[in-house]
């Protein structure tokens, strides 16, 4: 057993308390990773089932939410150069919607298309595309929360079931119906989702929302070079849309979340906050270590041991602590994973990004806690066990 290791056994109160510590300060790190990670991947599931090379979005476009839409006029523009072979239209926005077993109406997004040309391409959606060809039919997402009763169950059994959405210009709630289900999942702001024709659309929101789209999947004919593609698409638009590849598109919503909304400023604040913590929870241990055996301490720098051995032996100490807390913290971080998942359905996961930053933070914790340590240790005069 390692000289730092058996030190704390004979410091157990102290030892035990730093152990705590530093487990409950990883758990909050894995925490916080595994919230970010949940609210930045929810946010891109539709992004991430665009089935086009580049993407029309409005210009300056930082976010689906933000509900800003692409001129249908720039289609025109969009598909009179030679290497675009489709333009897909796609439609976003949110509404509110009730089954007959829901005691109130909950908050979903809902995603229409051309049924013609689908832009996106979710499990479930091919073999209930036909389906949509009939006005006021839906799909509804299966992955939502668990707020909307057996609703996903009775859809799969083939039947059509009758759902009220958002009321039309005399106060009357719209009916719908689900015909089937697509696995999308929700996000931070939407408990889950439907899936619509255009034709749907019309008649349930409004005409006006056709010529209006959310963003446009551009498909190239094959052996186009995308960058010079939709470098000649910006020229064309002339600040009236901007193109992009599907890669930007996800990443600049991945942007939006993490800086210009208060989940990355909490998630990174929670995880700044628990590696502090852990920090001073090893260096109480390390202290109480250093304050006991002092003279023997003492002793073996006048014979001359050198600042690299004793920050050795304090770094022993620092890793009997942090090894044990980081196994313990795992175990307990899968069980609040999966607690979470159940709860907000955000895709919430333990994975390899989340081991990996959570040990790399272990081992600064172990070293800036040393670091701190070693500073008390090299203080000590040899000359003080005569006095």
């Amino acid at each position: 057993m390692p000289l730092g290791a058996q030190q704390l056994r004979r410091q157990r109160t102290s030892t035990l308390l730093s152990l705590a510590g530093v487990t409950a300060s990883l758990l909050v790190i894995f925490a916080q990773l595994g919230i970010e990670r949940a609210v930045y991947d929810s946010s891109i599931r539709i992004h991430r089932s665009v089935v086009t090379d580049l993407v029309l979005v409005p210009m300056g476009f930082k976010s689906l939410q933000l509900n800003a839409d692409v001129p249908v006029a720039m289609t025109d523009v969009v598909s009179a150069n030679p290497s675009v072979s489709q333009v897909l239209p796609f439609w976003f926005g949110v509404m509110s919607l009730k089954g007959a077993d829901m005691p109130v109406a909950r908050r979903l997004a809902w995603y229409a298309i051309d049924v013609e040309r689908p832009a996106i391409d979710v499990p479930g959606l091919r073999e209930n595309l036909y389906k949509l060809r009939v006005t006021r039919r839906i799909l509804f997402d299966r992955d939502s929360r668990p707020y909307f009763g057996n609703l996903a169950n009775e859809a799969e059994k083939g039947e059509e079931v009758p759902v009220t959405g958002p009321p039309d210009n005399r106060g009357l709630l719209r009916e719908m119906f689900v015909v089937g289900t697509v696995a999308i999942g929700p996000n931070v702001v939407n408990d889950g989702g439907i899936v619509m024709s255009e034709a749907s659309m019309d008649e349930l929101l409004g005409e006006w929302y056709s010529d209006r789209p959310a963003f446009m999947g551009i498909r190239l004919v094959p052996g186009a070079d995308k960058a010079a593609v939709a470098e000649q698409l910006n020229r064309d638009l002339a600040g009236r849309g901007e193109v992009i590849s599907r890669e930007e598109f996800e990443a600049r919503e991945k942007r939006y979340w993490s800086r210009e909304t208060p989940v990355g400023y909490i998630t990174d604040l929670g995880f700044v906050m628990g590696l502090m913590i852990g920090m001073v929870f090893i260096y109480y241990a390390q202290y109480q270590i250093i304050r006991f055996y002092l003279p023997e301490y003492a002793i073996l720098k006048s014979l001359g041991y050198d600042w690299w051995f004793f920050l050795c032996m304090i770094g022993q100490i620092g890793a009997a602590i942090i090894t044990p807390a980081f196994i313990v913290a795992f175990t307990l971080a899968r069980l609040v994973y999966g607690v979470a998942e159940a709860a907000i359905h955000l895709g919430m996961a333990m994975g390899l990004r989340e081991m990996v930053v959570s040990l790399i933070a272990s081992i600064v914790m172990t070293v800036v806690s040393s670091l701190f340590a070693i500073r008390r240790l090299w203080k000590v005069d040899p000359i003080m066990l005569f006095e």
